[in-house]
């Protein structure tokens, strides 16, 4: 309808970033972005796209001052809740284009009739532009659901974190997907119904509608000329995906954080553990430092519960050679030396009451 950002934007991708509105982002940022935002965003785009789509037919059907100013201002609602979103919240801040867009039909009625009539070319591309619309909640919704599972799927135990891991996951995660697609249309061709609720395959894609070209771009770091795919996208979701794989294709991927649960992109093929977010409450730490902390703390906790059960068990063990104690007493003590181990691991004990309760062994 307007060449705005919301139907119409262009990004350009180098091997290692993508660059919107001049600024220089590591790849695969925008798909952490969204999968952390996840369904609570997508769906506040539910209720503003309702009441614009009524209060627009509105405008359409009467054009006057006052069905204008209601349409424009839920428009400004749809698109200040859009303008949240990932990407559109670098795009469309500062970006007005959208409301001269009624002021522009009020103005040229001959237009606005022919955008109304089925079968022009402009009906056609405002049918399109409303189904780009209303079809922009499940499309997201179907990124989040999809590369969650993807990620957890196929990525949460990788033997390293390094690029190569990475593609042979997506490679797997691709052949069953794939192999599902065509047990399916196999079902289908039968005449029987195809019932598997692991994955929405029609949720499911790997085409990525986009037009390309090569621009001439300024390298962050060498200051050097290189060439960037310039791609022109329609839809926040294949870019999201585009921008998922080509991070995942450099070594950085979508990661949970040990500590808060919730994604960060961890970059350079880096097994990293923990996001940079303030923790509530911690004077200013980051999970990352109040994770490594933690971490430490447990290494040692673990190291004392051993040592001290090694101990322990060495004496039992001492008194059971030399005849002092029965094996059924010693079988008692070290499963009973057991037990506080794994109390003290699990923080049901403090460390004093541990080892005093293994000294009375």
């Amino acid at each position: 309808m307007n060449h705005d950002a919301v139907d119409y934007f262009r990004v350009d991708f180098t091997p290692e970033d993508s660059i919107v509105d001049g600024k220089h982002y590591p790849l695969g940022t925008f798909a952490a972005e969204m999968l952390d935002r996840g369904w609570e965003a997508v769906a506040d785009i539910r209720w503003p796209l309702k009441r614009f789509q009524e209060e627009f037919q509105v405008f359409l059907a009467s054009r006057n001052p006052s069905s204008s100013g209601m349409a424009l201002q839920a428009m400004r609602e749809l698109w200040r809740v859009l303008g949240k979103l990932p990407l559109y919240n670098k795009l469309l801040p500062g970006d007005h284009q959208m409301e001269a867009l009624l002021l522009y039909l009020r103005e040229h009625p001959d237009l606005t009739d022919d955008m109304l009539t089925p079968g022009t070319p402009r009906n056609e591309a405002y049918t399109r532009w409303m189904e780009k619309l209303e079809s922009l909640e499940d499309e997201l919704q179907a990124f989040v659901k999809n590369a969650t599972w993807m990620l957890e799927e196929f990525f949460q135990n990788l033997p390293s974190r390094k690029r190569q891991d990475y593609l042979q996951a997506y490679a797997s995660y691709r052949w069953i997907m794939e192999e599902a697609m065509q047990q399916r249309k196999d079902t289908e061709d039968e005449g029987e119904v195809w019932e598997d609720a692991t994955v929405d395959l029609d949720t499911v894609s790997f085409d990525y509608p986009v037009n390309i070209s090569l621009v001439p771009i300024m390298e962050t770091r060498t200051h050097r000329l290189t060439l960037a795919e310039q791609m022109t996208f329609e839809s926040l979701a294949s870019f999201l995906y585009v921008d998922l794989y080509k991070g995942m294709g450099a070594g950085n991927l979508p990661r949970r954080c040990a500590h808060c649960g919730r994604w960060f992109l961890a970059e350079g093929g880096y097994d990293t553990l923990y996001c940079n977010r303030v923790v509530p409450g911690a004077k200013g730490k980051t999970c990352r430092q109040v994770g490594a902390h933690e971490r430490e703390k447990e290494k040692r906790r673990t190291e004392t519960a051993a040592r001290e059960y090694s101990r322990i068990y060495n004496r039992l063990k001492a008194r059971k050679r030399r005849g002092r104690i029965t094996t059924d007493a010693w079988n008692r003590q070290v499963a009973r030396a057991q037990e506080l181990k794994d109390a003290f691991t699990a923080r049901q004990i403090t460390r004093e009451e541990y080892v005093q309760k293994l000294d009375a062994l």
